[in-house]
């Protein structure tokens, strides 16, 4: 069957695009496009066009996997000239086309809605141009119609930040023409084509609307800070200079040249490394729920309805957020009243938040808070489909949780933890029926992170982990499987991290500079002020768990331990590497901890083997010297199994700690390098 049909009825031509699930524009629904277009061009019965999707969805855009093979230097059709389609047949045809958008136009899809003489949609319909997020430029005329038609700051925010917009708002920026019921689209569409067709509506050709443009020098100045963010970040991703460029070139020179530079501009983003690391960590991210051995083997999630919550602090009401906000009964529960009032009132806080945000309404977020139960006993446990524990890091105050938690629970309620490094297996060793623990580590804060470690041991149930699975998918976070070790995958691939950092100032590499490339590599924020805000002492205290099962590869600074003596935990006491305001405002402070370096240094008496200490390293060696251990580590978890792909380390390294996107995760990264470079240095 064609995935792209044609119906006529009463002189118009309703093509159907049928590409499931999101109709993606593949080769063979952009041929089916054309000749459908061309044909009805030329059929003498029919007046006038309608292009719609089947199944509730316009179009998603296009197809990624084209995409994919296009940065992976794989063989690929060249679909450049679809362009010329879209200006000859859709929007220049002797008939005019109306674009009837139910639900989705996104990238290519609303490009190929632009291209048309009108455009209606349904009141909930998404429209966008997100291609930056994957490297890449639009490349069907979006980058010339869409500053046409709603003005050009609206399309430099819709294209450089990849924001979507309501059909509402779409229809007072003009993008669309009219909203219409789902069960009306193609009518009302249809309607609006017949009307152009009669000269009874004027028809319009976006391609060359000038009545939204700005004058010569208000384009320039508007221009003017996009162009100079481009250029900022230009040698890494190199696609937000070139979109801004094609843009720039059809306002000056004209839209035919404005095409042009955009198919040049397109081109040069596929074949970037941001390109390829941005669909690389595309695919990858929706590629963590299939776990070989437990997703493919016919069980099916149970729905969590409601889930226990054993601590209420930052984490715990963080989860308990997390929850509520998928709609699942919350039960929370503390050892004091006083501790239990805290906890309620951060998930308020955490709601309240939302609402003044305009991300909620105040009734949905009083909704939410009444499927809140808070307890101070784990009886109220009992009917729970889930309970999971978030407590601080004291093993013998887990063991003694779980055993209760194992007593009172009903049989097929699944017990995890939330610890960040502690083997489960030890925290499982006085239940008995230890099989039934199951690590679920969020990211914080809980409710905004989109990360969460599933861990098993070898002997975790697959139902119990295809459960877990389906919470995740519940609250809309992305999971990886990992197996039980020490610190899992994100913070056991990341542990030499701040170990590679304290090496390079006990060396003589100042801090401040070291934070700064690191910052340059695309991190949020460098090593030293990562652990200023998650505190050193909790730093500390983690790190002791990697000193104590890899004694034969951790570096022991004394620098850290030392900011501990001093009081220097990071931002919780005001001071760390930075110096913090009250509105803790980082601020380097070089003279608080010049002393303590220099004794560090003193100490340490590195180089270990005696060579000279190297001297004015790059921002790019600075990188290598920290980011090449964390590879190293990555290798090493995959061939030890605890990750089963090279992809999964790639998304938890991403979501869990802010490694840059563009790179592809840390493998991805490593893979672009060359395991020759890395090991030879």
């Amino acid at each position: 069957m064609s995935p792209v049909t044609t119906k006529i009825d009463d002189g118009v031509a309703v093509i159907e695009l049928n590409n499931p699930p999101v109709n993606a524009l593949a080769v063979p629904v952009l041929e089916g496009l054309e000749r459908a277009v061309k044909d009805a061009q030329a059929n003498s019965n029919v007046r006038a066009i309608v292009i719609h999707g089947a199944g509730g969805k316009f179009s998603g855009g296009f197809d990624i996997t084209q995409l994919r093979k296009s940065t992976q230097g794989k063989p690929s059709n060249d679909v450049g000239d679809f362009n010329a389609i879209l200006c000859r047949y859709v929007e220049g045809g002797s008939k005019p086309c109306v674009a009837a958008i139910e639900n989705l136009a996104l990238g290519g899809g609303l490009e190929v809605a632009m291209s048309c003489n009108a455009r209606v949609a349904t009141p909930r319909a998404q429209l966008g141009l997100p291609e930056l997020q994957l490297g890449v430029i639009p490349g069907f005329g979006g980058t010339q119609r869409l500053p046409r038609l709603v003005g050009l700051e609206k399309s430099l925010e819709m294209m450089l930040k990849s924001k979507s917009i309501k059909a509402e708002e779409a229809l007072k920026l003009g993008l669309v023409d009219k909203i219409a019921d789902p069960s009306r689209i193609v009518a009302e569409a249809s309607a609006l084509a017949k009307a152009i067709a009669s000269g009874s509506v004027k028809r319009e050709l976006s391609m060359y609307r000038k009545d939204k443009l700005p004058d010569p020098k208000s384009t320039e100045m508007i221009l003017k800070e996009p162009s100079k963010k481009a250029k900022r970040v230009q040698s890494v991703m190199p696609h937000v200079a070139l979109c801004v460029d094609a843009i720039s070139v059809g306002l000056a020179q004209g839209p035919e040249e404005g095409l042009k530079r955009e198919a040049e501009n397109f081109k040069k983003a596929v074949s970037s490394p941001a390109a390829k690391g941005l669909v690389h960590f595309f695919f990858a991210q929706r590629a963590t729920n299939v776990v070989p051995g437990i997703t493919d083997v016919g069980l099916k999630p149970r729905p969590m309805k409601s889930v226990g919550v054993v601590g209420g602090g930052l984490m715990g009401s963080g989860i308990a957020t997390a929850c509520l906000l998928a709609g699942i009964q919350v039960v929370l529960k503390e050892i004091k009243q006083e501790f239990l009032d805290a906890g309620v009132g951060r998930i308020q806080s955490n709601l309240t938040s939302m609402v003044r945000k305009g991300r909620m309404t105040e009734d949905k977020a009083r909704q939410l808070m009444s499927l809140v139960k808070p307890t101070l006993t784990d009886q109220d446990f009992r009917q729970c489909d889930m309970v999971i524990e978030a407590v601080i890091e004291n093993l013998p105050l887990k063991q003694k949780i779980f055993c209760e938690l194992e007593r009172i629970c009903k049989p097929d309620c699944i017990l995890s933890t939330n610890t960040s490094t502690i083997d489960i297996t030890k925290i499982a060793a006085k239940m008995k029926n230890p099989e039934r623990i199951v690590g679920a580590h969020f990211f914080s804060p809980a409710h905004v992170m989109q990360l969460f470690e599933i861990i098993r041991t070898d002997a975790t149930p697959a139902q119990i982990l295809v459960d877990t699975l389906g919470l995740s998918k519940q609250i809309k976070k992305t999971p990886v499987v990992v197996g039980n070790c020490t610190g899992f995958a994100v913070n056991r691939v990341f542990f030499p991290y701040t170990m590679s950092a304290t090496v390079l100032v006990d060396i003589g590499c100042d801090p401040y500079a070291i934070d700064r490339a690191i910052m340059m590599f695309g991190m949020p924020m460098g090593p030293f002020r990562l652990g200023d805000l998650v505190g050193h002492d909790v730093g500390v205290h983690v790190g002791q768990n990697f000193i104590d099962d890899f004694p034969d590869r951790v570096y022991r600074s004394p620098l850290i331990p030392s900011l501990l003596a001093n009081k220097r935990l990071g931002e919780k006491s005001g001071a760390g590497f930075y110096k913090y305001d009250n509105k803790r405002r980082a601020t380097p402070d070089p003279e608080g901890v010049e002393m303590l370096i220099a004794a560090s240094r003193a100490q340490s008496k590195l180089p270990l083997d005696g060579s000279p200490v190297p001297a004015g390293l790059s921002p790019q060696e600075i990188a290598e010297m920290i980011f090449f251990p964390v590879v190293n580590e990555a290798c090493r978890v995959l061939s030890e199994g605890i990750v089963v792909k090279a992809g999964d380390i790639d998304t938890a390294a991403i979501l869990g700690m802010g490694f840059p996107a563009f790179r592809g995760g840390v493998v991805h990264w490593g893979d672009s390098v060359g395991p020759a470079v890395i090991a030879a240095k």
